[in-house]
């Protein structure tokens, strides 16, 4: 009997029912449970056995169950009030529970220290809060079967702003939140302007003024040093509101891709446009046929779905938003030959998210004019043209649904062509992306490889990409192959926010998406993207520096399918790129002795002798030199000069620890005696163990001890990916998600 796979243990973990046996059971009773008719239901089932169009996670979970709530996005209003604030986490618990996530604004709150009149006390402010909130989503599973998320938002003209960007500067605080600032176009232009000096709030309490580039300069750090926080353009998002005469948007889901009104939810589902590719072209009348059907699924969701509290069934029947997606888009383009960061693969993402919206709003107006329009509808932007939804389009995370359809994620390039996963058995197996694997041959065979020659070629250059996340360094390959199959890292970050922009142009709501950045990318690249984003029209953005976050796995061979690096030089330059870019002012004077530790290592090309002495205590100078055949003793030399400038100017030995830890050689990883991922890794090493006083022999015991450190997916333990507007973390393993 084989294992169960991954997507089984998906499912039995997370979507099928008592008497159900597999994806067929599910897809019966969903249909089943939402179809009007026979013919309805047939076509319902036929959409998503297929795996051409799959609507979100409580939808699959709940629908012909006793639960019966089939939305996922849901914003709840936190007023300024001990009653309404607990109110607000009562109801949000009570989402999660039913398999939901939500978003505040904790704007209305008062800052910290503001009088209290009933109490003659003072006021702890909206983090205090969201820390209890925090809290509770902690003892809450959604639906029992999943975690609850949560959006966190501060407006930027609050005055504990400063605070709250500074949040969760501290990794793993605040942990069941994504957490964004709401800017305004006000303050942007302000920056556009450079105006850093000018004052852009005082604090009512201490009198204290904020500037803002103190503000900007703390979003910036905040983003650059691990991903938090995002940030939401409050004009923008405001400028496409549907409905407003029912007030201004200042609030969305956790992911937020979602901008809803107070109370209000959204039922959300992706069409995979892979599957729509027949025969190397876009089937665009299927792709019509899905969208409609899709938009007659989602309008049935809020027919039939029993909502948990009655101000969300008030509010979501007030204006019947839906949120119509896309999945598949990468595995589309490279079926079709687009290359994911050309002006050509732009025009057919806006050409296709067009179709998809367009046929939306027609299945939407035939519904109108059948059933009637949403109550809401006079005074909305649609004017004297019925639809039966405010809005129709967004673009989800698909994280899990994704994994179940066998294809990329949402807009989001392929994070890697070759990687592990491990079953529910614990046997892990590589999976290689099919149509990487065939043009892969096909190409080769174009080359002149032919049977074992070219089946060995093609086992080194999956091997290859599997260790390193790209094959953009195998030069031998056609300039046509090597543009074509770039993965997300490969990308430049400039091109993961101009598609953003592109499939934005014909979204109604918004995008969930990640601009991956490389660990070499500046404070400076975070600036520019955000303004980038702006002028653009994007109604949000969130940023994810690889290897920002000090718990993210970097290798790929062995590890999760997370976005990763290719493999970094242990170089004198890697090093100097480690320590901050402004030097502390201290420094420190070497005595003429010094006693210290010398370490026989093994890396991954060489043996490192690695001398460490000691001030006071602390590590103060390194002197590396290798031993035997390979290394450079240039490079060695060079690297311990540099650690060594650093920590006599003041720079903490752990914060060569930390950096070093996320370099990985692929020499190292596939050396088995290698005491670390990298020599800068060895070094690091041998460092932490002088200032602690211990033996090389602790070195051994390193791998167990980081181990632990490292962000792991709760159920099944793989580490965690950091994509797809999330940054609590995927797990392309089990589908579990910090994010709904």
């Amino acid at each position: 009997m084989n294992p169960p796979s991954v997507v089984d243990s998906i499912l039995s973990a997370r979507y099928l029912r008592k008497g159900e046996k597999n994806f067929t059971d599910i897809c019966r009773r969903v249909a089943s449970a939402l179809a009007d008719d026979e013919t309805e239901k047939a076509r319902f089932y036929e959409a998503m056995i297929s795996l051409r169009f799959l609507p979100n996670s409580p939808t699959l979970m709940n629908a012909g169950t006793e639960i019966g709530q089939l939305s996922a996005c849901f914003t709840l209003p936190v007023p300024d009030s001990i009653d309404g604030i607990f109110d607000a986490m009562k109801e949000g618990a009570i989402i999660h529970k039913s398999g939901g996530g939500t978003g505040y604004n904790f704007s209305h709150i008062r800052p910290e220290g503001s009088p209290v009149q009933s109490t003659d006390g003072v006021a702890s402010g909206p983090i205090s809060f969201m820390r209890v909130f925090n809290a509770a989503t902690d003892v809450i599973k959604q639906g029992g079967r999943r975690r609850g998320a949560n959006m966190g938002i501060l407006n930027v003209w609050h005055p504990d702003i400063l605070a709250f960007i500074a949040a969760k500067t501290k990794e793993g605080d605040i942990s069941n939140f994504n957490i964004s600032v709401m800017v305004n176009d006000k303050f942007m232009d302000l920056v556009e302007k450079r105006r850093f000096d000018e004052v852009w709030l005082t604090n009512p309490q201490s009198g204290a003024k904020v500037t803002v580039g103190a503000i900007w300069t703390g979003i910036v750090e905040g983003i650059w040093k691990n991903g938090e926080p995002g940030i939401l353009f409050y004009d923008e998002i405001n400028r496409h509101n549907p409905t407003p005469l029912l007030g201004e948007i200042d609030t969305t889901n956790p992911c937020g891709e979602q901008p809803l009104l107070p109370y209000e939810s959204c039922v959300l589902g992706s069409i995979n446009l892979a599957a729509c590719v027949r025969d190397g072209t876009l089937d665009e009348d299927l792709l019509r046929e899905t969208a409609r059907m899709a938009t007659r699924f989602l309008d049935l969701v809020i027919e039939k779905n029993v909502f948990p509290i009655p101000q969300i069934a008030e509010a979501t029947r007030r204006t019947r938003k839906i949120g119509l997606g896309v999945m598949g888009v990468h595995d589309a383009m490279l079926m079709l030959g687009l290359t994911y960061d050309s002006p050509e693969g732009r025009a057919w993402s806006e050409q296709v998210m067009k179709l998809v919206t367009d046929t939306a709003v027609e299945e939407s107006h035939k519904r109108a004019e059948k059933l009637g329009t949403f109550p809401a509808w006079q005074g909305s932007i649609w004017n004297d043209y019925k639809v039966r939804n405010a809005a129709m389009t967004t673009v989800a995370p698909t994280g899990t649904i994704s994994l179940l359809a066998g294809c990329s994620s949402g807009i989001e390039p392929v994070f890697s062509f070759a990687y592990t996963r491990k079953n529910t058995v614990g046997k892990t197996f590589i999976i290689v992306n099919p149509v990487f694997k065939e043009a892969l041959v096909h190409t080769l065979s174009g080359m002149g490889f032919a049977g074992d020659e070219r089946a060995k070629k093609t086992d080194e250059v999956i091997a290859h990409i599997h260790e390193t996340g790209t094959i953009q360094d195998l030069h031998w390959l056609p300039k046509g192959f090597l543009a074509l199959f770039k993965t997300a890292l490969d990308i430049p970050w400039r091109d993961h926010i101009r598609m953003q922009a592109s499939f934005q142009k014909y979204v109604h709501a918004s995008i969930s998406k990640t601009i991956n950045m490389p660990g070499s990318a500046t404070k400076d690249d975070c600036e520019e993207a955000l303004m980038m984003a702006w002028k653009l029209g994007l109604k949000g953005i969130t940023i994810y520096r690889t290897g920002s976050r000090d718990d993210v796995v970097l290798a790929l061979k062995d590890k999760s399918p997370a976005l990763q690096p290719a493999a970094v030089p242990a170089t004198a330059a890697s090093a100097i790129r480690a320590v901050p870019e402004k030097l502390p002012t201290l420094s420190i004077d070497r005595p003429k002795e010094l006693a210290g530790r010398t370490y026989l290592c093994q890396s991954g090309c060489c043996r490192l002798y690695v001398t460490v002495n000691l001030h006071e205590g602390n590590p103060m100078e390194v002197f590396i030199r290798t031993v035997g055949n390979g290394g450079c003793d240039a490079n060695s030399s060079a690297l311990g000069r540099a650690i060594s400038t650093g920590l006599q100017n003041g720079v903490p030995y752990n914060k060569f620890v930390k950096q070093f830890a996320k370099v990985n050689c692929i020499s190292a990883i596939k050396n088995p005696s290698s005491e670390g991922h990298s020599c800068a890794d060895v070094v690091g090493r041998c460092i932490e163990l002088s200032a602690k006083n211990q033996s090389i022999a602790t070195l051994n015991d390193w791998n167990i001890r980081k181990t632990g450190e490292q962000r792991l997916c709760p159920e099944c333990h793989n580490p965690l990916d950091f994509g797809e507007g999330c940054n609590q973390g995927i797990c392309k393993h089990c589908g579990w998600t910090g994010c709904s």
